[in-house]
Parts: structure tokens; C-alpha cells; sequence
């Protein structure tokens, strides 16, 4: 059975719905995603699934809640990353409280996260807790890594402010795991037309 990433969002007021509608699909078109493009559903959906599958939710779980969605993953942890961090930044954003529960994830501290206010219970950041190494994104018999800003290459060197990324003996750094991923994957099909 494929590894699925449930998210939820609570107590989002009703005014709020259409713009976070708005940036799932601006997420969606963002990048190229191998586990399929993330959608939501609330009470502002239109299609016959999302209207059900949020009607069943708000019965069986919570009156509080306010969207949600899933995505079956693909295999690329990318893309459970990048859904994590926008979790969190929607909880930032909108003040309110975000999850996402993804069973199978390989780390068993990834697998329930929740954000108040954009940060975790604990009051740690998303980047406190996640892993000290790089995550691997495989594309076109290539290795690209991603190292979050809480990574040292070696122990007495200070943390970036940002992510850094290697591939083809080349290492750079971004503001965001979206805009390094870009930047890797432009410099990836770079090489791919100097060898070609």
C-alpha cells in the first residue's frame, strides 16, 4: 500500500478559506511533485470528492476543523519536506493550528507533527527537530542534496540561515528548501545541455 500524508487545518476563519484554496494550488504549480499535485478540501469546495471527504471528516473528527487533504507519496521525501514546511508556514501565517500525520514516514519523529502559531507543542521550530542530515533527491541518475539550516558540516562550524545544496561537486545555499530545489534542478539540466 502507498505511504499517504494526511494534513489538517483548525480553526482558519471562514473568510480565510478562498486564499488558502489559492496558495494549494500556487504550491501545486510551483514544482514538479512525483507524489501528485496537494489540494485541500472545506466548505468552499466544489468538487463532488472534496465535498464528501470534508463532510466526513468535520463528522468524524473535529467541529474545529477547518481544511484538509492528503497526497499518496511517490518515493521522493521531498515532497513530504516541502508539505511540512508549508504546514508550518500556514500556521504561522493564519495563527492558527496545522497537522499532518504521515504513518510511514522513515523517521519516527516526522511522523506526527503538529503547529500552533508555527511552531511545534514543545515551542521548538520545524528545523529544531529535523534530521542533522541531508535529505537525498534522486533525478536522472543524480544525487541532489538538500542540507536543512540546522546542519554542520563539521562540528565547530556555525549553522546556515539556509538551506544548502550539493550536486555535481557544486554546494550553494537558498533561503528556502522550494528555492533550492529550483536552483539544483536549473543547474542540473545545465549540465544535462553541456553534455548532451
Amino acid at each position: 500500500m502507498a505511504r499517504v500524508l494526511h494534513y489538517r487545518l483548525y480553526g482558519l476563519p471562514e473568510h480565510r478559506l478562498e486564499r488558502v484554496h489559492e496558495q494549494f494550488g500556487a504550491l501545486g504549480g510551483v514544482r514538479a511533485w512525483r507524489s501528485g499535485k496537494p489540494w485541500v478540501a472545506s466548505s468552499h469546495s466544489r468538487g463532488l470528492f472534496e465535498m464528501e471527504y470534508f463532510r466526513h471528516l468535520v463528522s468524524e473528527e473535529d467541529k474545529h476543523l477547518s481544511a484538509a487533504g492528503f497526497v499518496k507519496m511517490a518515493g521522493d521525501e521531498t515532497d513530504a519536506l516541502i508539505m511540512a514546511i508549508f504546514m508550518r508556514d500556514l500556521s504561522a501565517e493564519y495563527t492558527i493550528r496545522t497537522s499532518i500525520r504521515d504513518e510511514d514516514h522513515p523517521l519516527a519523529k516526522l511522523r506526527h507533527l503538529d503547529f500552533r502559531f508555527g511552531r511545534l507543542p514543545s515551542g521548538q521550530s520545524l528545523e529544531d527537530v529535523l534530521a542533522k542530515r541531508p535529505v537525498i533527491k534522486k533525478v536522472e541518475g543524480e544525487r541532489i542534496f538538500f542540507y536543512p539550516p540546522t546542519f554542520r558540516l563539521h562540528s565547530m562550524s556555525p549553522p546556515s540561515p539556509e538551506w544548502a545544496y550539493a550536486l555535481c561537486g557544486i554546494r550553494a545555499y537558498a533561503p528556502t528548501l522550494l528555492e533550492a530545489e529550483q536552483e539544483a534542478l536549473k543547474i542540473l539540466r545545465g549540465f544535462g545541455h553541456l553534455g548532451g
